[in-house]
């Protein structure tokens, strides 16, 4: 299901967002992509107009590495929430 997350991807996102800054850039971008990269199936398959994880994920400025660092625990939950594709995650800074 594209709004699901692995708990693997989300520790891998959760590791790039808080410490690889190409990565941080491309997913400031575009998640899906950013996703796509990571491995996540149906965003590699979506099309640029199709809706999935990433689509809530959108930010205006992307919060620092070290904030997403300090709050990965609360981030993770987010992410692996069921709740996840009716509410932003809270990425922006």
């Amino acid at each position: 299901m594209p709004h699901q997350l692995s708990e693997d991807l989300v520790d891998t996102l959760l590791n790039k967002l808080s410490s690889d800054n190409e990565f941080r850039a491309v997913f400031q971008k575009n998640p899906r992509v950013a996703l796509a990269y990571l491995g996540h199936e149906p965003a590699a398959a979506a099309g640029a107009s199709e809706k999935g994880a990433w689509t809530c994920m959108q930010c205006d400025k992307l919060a620092s590495a070290d904030v997403i660092k300090a709050s990965r625990d609360e981030l993770r939950k987010q992410l692996l929430s069921s709740k996840t594709q009716f509410d932003p995650i809270k990425l922006q800074g």
